[in-house]
């Protein structure tokens, strides 16, 4: 199928839209987040957290390869789509694919197409009084504050149900919501929780940091790390341990993640002190036998944990 995403990807990629950053090329999850962010800057600070239920499983088959067939007239690569959906069952894209990824932004362009239409037709020379983000099926619309745009929330709100209708996609009622951020609620979107606060100037500015769900998917594997291998050398954890931690930190490096950094670090010296005290057969975390000088560069545990704001 490599082929196949080669031909395919130029044709749909001409029609993606500006707001849509998943598994495409040149585009990146950082940007989607910063796209976020600079738009509660800019007040739009009424947000339609969106969450699809089973969006990956649920796709037909039927409206996808009419999608399909709209721009590519090539019989033999349609029937390879064809083929390549089946073996997904009656619905659904199959999770792997190499243009799986592909199809499944394919699918929800007329979200975006609509969604960028809104953001134009309301625009004011350089200011947009509507904002979306959208990863996969992670998506974020994000409206002015100020009252006179409530019409544009509602609007926003009643023509993404019109178009999940068209698609057949379900959203998942019990987790999507308005969020106003004025109120001091939050949201979250590809792993960030964000938050509008004031900065030390007095403007309103963003925070976004890791979600407490983030932090504790990787404490729970770090923790499965620690118990496989409670019986191996601490060089051995560490081998295996440093590259989870270096992939996390840089993917969370770019917001607010100080506390949240601060508070991995100490968990994870923690864990190392206590295995090294029971391979002593000891209690305690040793702190007065090895320095923090001997913990991060003896052992060499990952301690970069430098934020970047943006």
């Amino acid at each position: 199928m490599k082929i196949e995403k080669l031909i395919l990807e130029p044709i749909f990629e001409s029609d993606f839209q500006e707001g849509s950053y998943g598994y495409r090329p040149k585009r990146t999850a950082h940007e989607a987040v910063n796209r976020v962010a600079e738009a509660i800057v800019k007040r739009k600070t009424r947000v339609i957290d969106v969450d699809l239920k089973s969006y990956f499983d649920n796709v037909r088959h039927d409206l996808l390869l009419r999608k399909i067939a709209q721009r590519v007239s090539d019989e033999k690569i349609l029937k390879l789509v064809k083929q390549m959906l089946k073996a997904a069952g009656k619905r659904g894209v199959p999770q792997g694919g190499v243009i799986s990824p592909l199809m499944s932004n394919l699918y929800l362009n007329d979200i975006d197409k609509m969604l960028e239409k809104a953001r134009e037709v309301t625009r004011k020379g350089k200011y947009t009084y509507i904002e979306y983000a959208r990863f996969a099926d992670d998506l974020v619309i994000l409206v002015d504050g100020y009252s006179q745009w409530e019409w544009l929330l509602k609007g926003a709100c009643r023509r993404l149900c019109e178009e999940l209708t068209k698609l057949d996609v379900q959203l998942n009622k019990e987790k999507s919501r308005v969020v106003d951020l004025r109120k001091g609620e939050s949201f979250s979107f590809l792993g960030f929780e964000f938050r509008q606060v004031h900065t030390l100037q007095g403007k309103l500015g963003v925070r976004f940091a890791p979600t407490s769900k983030a932090r504790t998917a990787l404490t729970q594997k770090l923790k499965e790390v620690f118990r496989r291998f409670n019986s191996q050398p601490m060089g051995r954890v560490i081998e295996i341990i440093n590259p989870i931690l270096r992939g996390w930190v840089n993917y969370f490096r770019i917001g607010n993640a100080s506390l949240c950094f601060g508070y991995i670090r100490d968990w994870v010296e923690k864990k190392v002190r206590r295995h090294l005290m029971k391979a002593r057969k000891r209690k305690g975390f040793g702190w007065d036998r090895w320095s923090r000088d001997f913990i991060y560069q003896k052992l060499g545990i990952y301690a970069d944990y430098k934020v970047r704001y943006v």
